[in-house]
């Protein structure tokens, strides 16, 4: 029975859609078609499930007024008689939620592809796991055929599109998860995390959109200061807007003036104050900025001896004796464009203390979480720096041998002057007990 309506859906289709054919370019859907189409043929039973319960449907914003397209768009394909689209763009739903897609447009989500595609990491990455790895979080901001960017479904699942389920913390995990950026974890294990995990339904405790969307904005960089995307930001006499410079430690972050930290932290005091006095947010946000400065600075330490062993010529392997960084060539990179592969291993060791470690310490003080501020990253910190010291003195004491071998002289390793000296002594003293034998 099922195959024999399943037969008679496709022959009407097949009739019906020869004058659709012809008349493709007017788009008119009759009685949501796609759906019944869909329901009989039993065709993406998830996706007409999911719509079937979102506000979408309750308000008649059928398949059509989404997927429908215009002549001479790029993406646009004929299918059964209309002129279609399988990707939604922003510019799509900006129709219906205009200042929604503006605010998007204004936050650090927004950049989330470009900023990929102009990585090194992305570039070193294989091709055929890109989709897997980078893109499956950064097509947050995917760049669409009409030109628009962002990718609402990230966050709003289709085709239910709840807006309450987006609001729940778990909502954020799959991106701002793991080694490099755990924020749910910093969250899920702080006081507020505790608090929202007990009582799903409390209002005792903040969640990820209270502090970041707050009043349901979709510009989620509302707000934060020196704790903004990647790296972070430092105060300077301008603000470096989505560009990246150096910072005095040699970090490679944004910037921002006096006039914007203090325009951002009056933001976030504001939400802070509606549980707490603003003297505690305060002291806390200020904390944190302190944490950030001090871990930044043991950061510019380890930069500093990577810097003056590369100009030494004694990283192994050098720069220009492996293969080129896909974006900054042969020249020493560190932080920024700095990939995990092809590389020497004091880098190696760095890597993991400014993209982990140094986040953990100051993303885990603003999220008011102790432990990671503390033993995942600013104790990994001193120990990461204590690892690249004695690198350091490794590479130097093997360079002084290798010299010395080369040139013949007896010139004493660096470090070793007191055992060179000790050894001799010894040696003096059994010649000095042999003759009083003999």
């Amino acid at each position: 029975m099922r195959n024999r309506l399943i037969g008679l859906a496709v022959i009407t289709l097949i009739l019906t859609g020869i004058p659709a054919i012809a008349d493709a370019q007017k788009n008119e859907v009759k009685d949501n078609a796609c759906v019944d189409c869909h329901t009989i043929t039993g065709a993406t039973k998830g996706i007409i499930n999911d719509w079937s319960m979102s506000k979408h449907a309750a308000n008649n914003v059928t398949c059509d007024k989404c997927h429908s397209a215009e002549a001479g768009d790029k993406d646009s394909f004929v299918h059964n008689g209309f002129l279609i689209t399988r990707t939604v763009s922003p510019r799509d739903c900006s129709k219906c939620h205009p200042d929604q897609v503006k605010q998007f447009n204004a936050s650090k989500h927004s950049l989330g592809w470009t900023k990929m595609e102009a990585t090194s990491r992305y570039k070193a990455i294989p091709e055929e796991l890109r989709a897997s790895m980078c893109e499956g979080c950064h097509n947050i901001g995917k760049v669409y055929a009409d030109g628009s960017a962002g990718k609402c479904d990230s966050c709003h699942t289709r085709h239910l599109f709840n807006a309450e389920e987006a609001r729940q913390p778990e909502a954020c995990a799959t991106c701002h998860m793991g080694l490099d950026h755990d924020q749910i974890e910093y969250y899920r294990t702080s006081k507020h995390g505790v608090i929202t995990g007990l009582d799903r339904n409390t209002t005792r405790a903040p969640t990820c959109v209270t502090c970041h969307a707050d009043g349901g904005t979709h510009d989620v960089s509302q707000g934060i200061t020196l704790g903004t995307v990647s790296q972070g930001a430092f105060i300077s006499d301008r603000n470096s807007g989505n560009d990246y410079v150096t910072d005095q430690y040699g970090i490679v972050q944004r910037s921002i003036t006096r006039e914007d930290f203090n325009a951002g932290r009056a933001s976030m005091l504001s939400i802070c104050s509606r549980c707490h006095s603003e003297s505690f947010a305060r002291d806390v946000l200020e904390g944190a900025d302190e944490i950030k400065r001090q871990s930044d600075a043991k950061v510019g330490e380890a930069i500093k001896i990577i810097s003056d062993l590369y100009n030494d010529g004694l990283l192994d392997p050098m720069p220009e004796n492996r293969p080129l960084n896909p974006v900054t060539g042969n020249k020493l990179t560190l932080t920024g464009h700095q990939t995990y592969s092809n590389t020497s291993g004091i880098e190696a060791e760095f890597f993991e203390m400014y993209k982990y470690a140094l986040i953990h310490a100051w993303k885990g003080a603003y999220h008011m979480n102790p432990d990671y501020a503390h033993w995942y990253g600013w104790a990994q910190l001193n120990l990461d720096l204590d690892k690249i010291k004695a690198e350091d003195r490794r590479l130097r004491r093997l360079a002084a041998l290798e010299n010395a071998e080369k040139t013949g002289g007896a010139k004493a390793t660096p470090g070793f002057e007191g055992i060179a000296a000790f050894v001799a002594l010894i040696v003096l003293a059994s010649l000095v007990l042999l003759r009083k034998r003999r």
